[in-house]
C-alpha cells in the first residue's frame, strides 16, 4: 500500500500528516466518496484489530468478537496504536487538542467540504455502529477518533464533520476511520509478520514457511529470515535459516524434518536498532500425505473387511500443530462435494463410546447387535476409541474443545459448505438414527462426534454442520461418521 503525507502546522505545531485514510488504497475524491478504497479502515476506540468493509465486515462471523460495549478509563495506549503498530517510525493517532487546533482559525473548518478542502483532504467515510459493526454513513459521516478519551470512560473524543465541524465525543464501540501523525523519525527494531506453511508444500522432511518484513522501523534490514525448534519460543540461536534483506515477501524451505514431533517456528528479522521476530509462533507436523491400512471384519470395530489408503494433512485447526484425516473413518476416498451422498465418501458410523462400527449400503451392516439406548457416565474411553483401534499410532478422536478450535475463527465455519472447503473437507455423511439404525439424510446431516460426553449422560458433544455450523450434543445412540486427530 501506498501513503502520502504533507508537511503542515495545522495541528499546532509542524508535523508530518497522511493525506488519506489508514488502510486506504488513495486519498478521497471527494468529500463524499463512498468507495471502499477511499475510506480505508476502522477501529473501535484503544482497540488494536482493525475492520474492512466492502459489502461486509472484514473480519466477520459468528465466532467474531466484535465489542458491543467499551469502559475503561484509558486514552488510547501506543501498543494498540493503529498508526504505530502498521506504519512505525514515529506515526501515531492524533490527540483531541490536535483535531482542535486543525478545526480552528485560521482553517475555519465549519463543514465536511471545508475540511475535505483543507492540506488532509478529510472526507466522510462513515462508521461501523457499536451494537452490529454494520456500516452507516458512508459519504456522509465524517468521524475521526482522537488518542484522547472522553471524560466518560464509555466515550472517546473524535473530529465530527457531521452537520458541522468540531471535536465532539462518541461511544468507545464504533468504530471509526483514522489519520495519522508524525512529530518525530523513531527508530526501532523492524516488524515481521507471522509465518505462514501451508500444507501443500510439505514434503516427508521439508517445508515451506513464508512471512513478511513490513516495516523496517527507519533502519535497513540487514537480515531476515526463519528460525525454528521442536520445544518453543525459537529464536536466533536456535535452528535459523538467513534469507535476505530488505522489507517485502520472503519465503524459505525448512529442512531435515521427521514425522513425529512439533516443529514451532516464528520468522525474523534485524536492523541496527535489534532483532524482531513474528508475533506469533507457528506450528507444524510433518504427516503422512497417504498410508494404507488393512480393515479385517470384527477387528478393532471394522465392520467389514477391506483395505483403504487415508489422507492426512497437518493443521492448526484445532488449536495446536495435529495431523488431521481428510476423510472420515472408513471411508474409500476424500468427499467430492459438500452434500456427497456415496457411501465411499460417508464411511462408518458409530455409536458414543462404542467399539463396533456399521457400514451403511441399502441396510446396516452389521444388522445385529443394534444399541437403542446409551446412558453412561463416561466420555469415549481409549478402548472404544475406532481411530485408535483401527489406525493405531496414536490417532484418536478429536475431543469437543478440538471441534470449538476448528469452528471457530479464522476459519469461520458458518455452514456446512464452509467446513466442506476448509483443508479438512467436512461434508454431509448422515447418521443412523437412534432408535432402529436406519440410515438419515446422507447428503443432508454433516455431524461428527467428538470423544468428550455432554452433561446429560445420554448425550455426546459433536461438531453440527446442519442449517449452520456449531458444537451441539446428541443421543448417544445415534451412529455418527468420525475424523481422527493425532498430536
Amino acid at each position: 500500500m501506498t501513503y502520502h503525507s504533507i508537511s503542515t502546522n495545522i495541528s499546532g505545531a509542524a508535523r508530518c500528516w497522511l493525506t488519506q485514510n489508514l488502510g486506504a488504497d488513495k486519498e478521497a475524491a471527494s468529500v463524499s466518496d463512498v468507495s471502499e478504497g477511499a475510506s480505508g479502515w476502522y477501529w473501535q476506540f484503544n482497540r488494536l484489530q482493525g475492520y474492512k468493509y466492502d459489502g461486509g465486515r472484514v473480519p466477520s462471523n459468528a465466532w467474531t468478537a466484535w465489542i458491543t460495549s467499551i469502559s475503561e478509563g484509558a486514552n488510547w495506549a501506543a501498543a494498540n496504536d493503529p498508526c504505530n503498530m502498521l506504519l512505525g517510525i514515529g506515526w501515531r493517532l492524533p490527540t483531541s487538542s490536535e483535531w482542535t487546533n486543525a478545526d480552528a482559525p485560521p482553517q475555519n473548518w465549519t463543514n465536511a467540504t471545508n475540511a475535505y478542502n483543507s492540506v488532509l483532504k478529510v472526507h466522510s467515510a462513515g462508521v461501523l455502529v457499536p451494537g452490529s459493526g454494520v456500516l452507516d454513513g458512508r459519504g456522509a459521516y465524517g468521524r475521526y477518533w482522537s488518542s484522547t478519551q472522553y471524560v466518560s470512560s464509555a466515550y472517546g473524543y473524535m473530529l465530527d464533520l457531521y452537520n458541522g465541524s468540531a471535536v465532539g465525543y462518541l461511544d468507545k464501540a464504533t468504530a471509526l476511520p483514522v489519520r495519522c501523525l508524525r512529530d518525530d523519525i523513531v527508530k526501532r527494531a523492524p516488524t515481521v509478520s507471522n509465518v505462514s506453511i501451508p500444507t501443500a508444500t510439505m514434503t516427508a522432511t521439508t517445508a515451506v514457511g513464508t512471512a513478511t518484513a513490513t516495516i523496517d522501523g527507519g533502519s535497513p534490514i540487514s537480515e531476515r529470515g526463519l528460525c525454528w525448534n521442536t520445544t518453543g519460543n525459537p529464536d536466533i540461536n536456535s535452528t535459523k535459516l538467513a534469507l535476505s534483506q530488505g522489507t517485502g515477501v520472503f519465503s524459505g524451505t525448512l529442512t531435515g524434518l521427521t514425522e513425529g514431533p512439533t516443529y514451532y517456528v516464528r520468522a525474523y528479522a534485524i536492523n541496527g536498532e535489534g532483532v524482531s521476530y513474528s508475533p506469533a509462533v507457528s506450528s507444524f507436523k510433518i504427516c503422512p500425505t497417504s498410508f494404507a491400512i488393512a480393515h479385517t471384519a470384527g477387528v478393532g470395530g471394522a465392520p467389514v473387511s477391506k483395505s483403504v489408503t487415508y489422507h492426512s494433512i497437518s493443521s492448526g485447526i484445532s488449536g495446536s500443530a495435529a495431523c488431521w484425516l481428510t476423510q472420515n473413518l472408513g471411508a474409500d476416498q476424500q468427499p467430492t462435494a459438500v452434500n456427497d451422498a456415496t457411501e465411499a465418501s460417508s464411511g462408518w458410523y458409530w455409536q458414543f463410546n462404542r467399539l463396533r462400527g456399521y457400514q451403511y449400503l441399502s441396510s446396516r451392516n452389521p444388522a445385529t447387535a443394534w444399541i437403542s439406548s446409551i446412558s453412561e457416565s463416561s466420555d469415549w474411553t481409549v478402548a472404544n476409541d475406532p481411530c485408535t483401534q483401527l489406525l493405531g499410532s496414536g490417532w484418536r478422536l478429536p475431543t469437543r474443545l478440538e471441534w470449538q478450535y476448528a469452528d471457530a475463527p479464522p476459519q469461520n465455519w458458518t455452514s456446512a459448505a464452509s467446513a466442506f472447503a476448509s483443508e479438512l473437507r467436512l461434508h454431509s455423511a448422515g447418521v443412523l438414527a437412534g432408535g432402529n439404525g436406519v440410515l438419515d439424510s446422507r447428503g443432508g446431516y454433516g455431524r461428527y462426534w467428538s470423544s468428550t460426553q455432554y452433561a446429560n449422560t445420554s448425550y455426546g458433544y459433536i461438531l453440527d454442520l446442519y442449517g449452520g455450523s456449531a458444537e451441539s450434543y446428541l443421543d448417544k445412540a445415534t451412529a455418527l461418521p468420525v475424523r481422527c486427530i493425532r498430536k
